[in-house]
């Protein structure tokens, strides 16, 4: 069992074919191994009306499934006027992104720049 723990942060919405795709390989190669992917910034367009993209949510959907915490940025939401019921429910809304991800690593998590 790994104990390998990897919060992944995407901030730019044409990233997240590159993300899902090494999440994806994180979470099949290494069992046990801990990923959450922290979305700000335009990387939250995908949560609009203006770009929705039924594959990629349809992959972020089995990757939650698989244990995988998908998180997105409040303060992005808000600045880009997403509503925040178009967010899933297998993804969480957390105040600050940037939080969020200072607080895993405070507990162990190694950073990737998706």
């Amino acid at each position: 069992m790994s104990d390998l723990k990897i919060v992944f942060h995407v901030n730019d919405n044409d990233r997240w074919p590159f993300t899902i795709r090494s999440v994806r390989n994180l979470v099949h190669s290494q069992a046990g191994g801990k990923a959450v992917v922290v979305a700000n910034g335009a990387a939250i367009r995908s949560f609009s009306q203006l770009d929705a993209d039924p594959t990629r949510w349809s992959k972020i959907k089995e990757l939650s499934k698989e244990g995988v915490r998908f998180v997105v940025c409040n303060i992005a939401l808000n600045e880009r006027q997403v509503k925040p019921e178009l967010i899933p429910s297998y993804v969480e809304i957390v105040p600050a992104g940037i939080v969020e991800i200072a607080k895993l690593q405070a507990e162990g998590y190694g950073y990737i720049k998706a």
